[in-house]
């Protein structure tokens, strides 16, 4: 069964822009960050408030402030991903520790006799995605047929030469006026391949005449590393009305930096066969602003009720990457080697993120017990790029919207007071699957520079998150611990003609953070 659905990019030779979905959606993904105390709610404490966290939540919650506040929060951040190919199973761990907020609120009391009661502003640093991971998949690669006295296995090289094949070229021409990297329309895995003599002394490219490959693996090999993230600094201002409705807004500045390499081969009785590297580097700054209210509609009930939205982010991004391929014979080829790249590939793109509406609610039992729960909206599918040179975004934005679609959140906090200062608090946290199950990564439609190969597929995950925390007169502390699990198909390349089996991924990543801080 053909897979793909349209071809869009061959109508745009030429196209330049490297980036797509699977790229920038890590970028864009929820996750838990902030202090301890927030996160061992789960989040949940958008109608709570009173949190410096919630500033980049429901900024009207730091309204509920009446003593300044400053704080610290470390974590540590230990992942690990099992990849089940073809009856082999890999782990993969990573871990890291930094700093993942740093808050100040500053509050402004006013005169008692009016509505107006306070008027406080806030401001912080957060890390808002951590994206340090690792990953590997290996195993035999999978039979589908039998054919030419031997069993037929899904290869990556059978993507090549269908690149190949929508856009031929000239594999013979030495005239060193003719550069295919130069021209910017043909698929730049091909090219590597030819350089790197993917073939045979009979000319036979890739594959031989008979459809088979030259070289027919029987193990197949992907690592990646991911380094980086993105970072929000945000200002806010929020104001309490009679104590019973609060209002706030925050601007988010939002910092990306963010580090890709993958290394894909295939190996047969004789050795490696081939390896493809791929290099991506983001960098971005973009801006984002947040609105929120809470309201407590019954005037003796602390039943509050809080409600947020958030613009997108606009991002200005810039990416560079390169990419090298090692062939059957020790042959070599480096696209920053090539004679109109002398270093990485460049490009630079626009990118806007999806609204977000969150929902939340909130009852305190005297000063014993607290509880929040929210619900939080996000298409995915609404997800936009724009670039500031020559592509082709509308395809880029069509695989968007064909392949991504809306992300529901449910987020559930309790605090406790036991007694002398000390809370315990538990949180959970569920969201929904950003990708449709039908989703891949076109070969059609990758970019001509493009090689990276290479989606996965993320399900649902799930938080469940526990803390404590003591607070004193002057200063307080707390810890949480975080629990998320997920799952996920993989896949080092998207067949030609048909589904490839993907690996299953499961995801068990554990996350500790202390907060210190001091109220004033």
């Amino acid at each position: 069964m053909k897979r793909f659905i349209y071809i869009l990019l061959l109508a745009v030779p030429g196209c330049v822009c490297a980036q797509n979905m699977y790229d920038v959606t890590p970028l864009v993904e929820n996750s838990l960050s902030g202090t301890s105390r927030f996160i061992s709610m789960g989040g949940s404490m958008g109608a709570l408030g009173g949190d410096v966290s919630v500033m980049g939540t429901n900024p009207a919650g730091i309204a509920l402030y009446r003593n300044n506040d400053a704080s610290i929060t470390g974590f540590l951040d230990m992942r690990n991903s099992k990849a089940a190919y073809n009856g082999t199973d890999t782990d993969s761990d990573k871990a890291s520790a930094g700093i993942m907020n740093l808050s100040a609120v500053i509050t402004g009391k006013l005169n008692n006799a009016s509505a107006l009661k306070y008027v406080n502003i806030g401001f912080g640093y957060r890390k808002s995605t951590n994206l340090a991971n690792n990953f590997e998949m290996r195993g035999t690669p999978v039979a589908y047929s039998q054919q030419y006295g031997k069993d037929l296995v899904y290869s990556q090289q059978y993507a090549m030469r269908y690149l190949y094949d929508l856009r031929p070229f000239n594999i013979n021409e030495e005239s060193p006026s003719y550069r295919h990297f130069d021209a910017l329309q043909f698929s730049w895995i091909p090219l590597m391949a030819v350089y790197s003599n993917l073939g045979d002394a009979d000319g036979n490219f890739i594959t031989k005449p008979d459809g088979s490959l030259v070289f027919t693996p029987d193990y197949v090999h992907f690592i990646s590393e991911e380094r980086g993230g993105v970072d929000e600094f945000d200002f806010n201002i929020s104001a309490n009305v009679d104590d019973r409705f609060y209002f706030g807004a925050t601007l988010s500045v939002a910092n990306v930096e963010y580090d890709y390499y993958s290394r894909y081969s295939e190996s047969d009785a004789d050795g490696e066969i081939y390896s493809l590297c791929t290099s991506n580097y983001f960098e971005a700054t973009g801006v984002s602003l947040k609105l929120g209210a809470i309201v407590r509609p019954f005037k003796y009930s602390p039943f509050k009720l809080g409600v947020a939205v958030h613009t997108p982010t606009w991002y200005r991004f810039k990416s560079s990457s390169y990419s090298e391929m090692t062939g059957p014979y020790g042959d070599y080829y480096d696209t920053r080697y090539s004679e109109m790249y002398a270093q990485d590939f460049r490009t630079k793109f626009n990118l806007s993120t999806p609204w977000k509406v969150i929902a939340s609610a909130s009852y305190t039992f005297g000063s014993v017990m607290a509880l929040n729960a929210e619900y939080e909206y996000m298409d995915y599918a609404s997800t936009r790029f724009g670039s500031f040179k020559i592509g082709a975004d509308g395809a880029q934005n069509d695989e968007v919207k064909y392949n991504l679609h809306a992300q529901h959140t449910m987020r559930a906090g309790a605090e406790f007071n036991v007694g002398g200062g000390i809370s315990l608090r538990a949180g959970y946290c569920y969201s929904t699957a950003p990708f449709k199950t039908t989703a891949f990564k076109s070969m059609e439609n990758m970019s001509v520079v493009s090689t990276a190969t290479e989606f996965n597929n993320k399900y649902d995950k799930e938080l469940i998150t526990f803390g404590a925390g003591y607070r004193g007169k002057l200063w307080y502390f707390d810890m949480a611990y975080v629990w998320k699990t997920q799952k996920s198909d993989f896949y080092s390349y998207c067949d030609p003609d048909d589904y490839n089996p993907a690996a299953k991924v499961s995801y068990s990543d554990h996350t500790i953070t202390a907060t210190l801080g001091v109220r004033f």
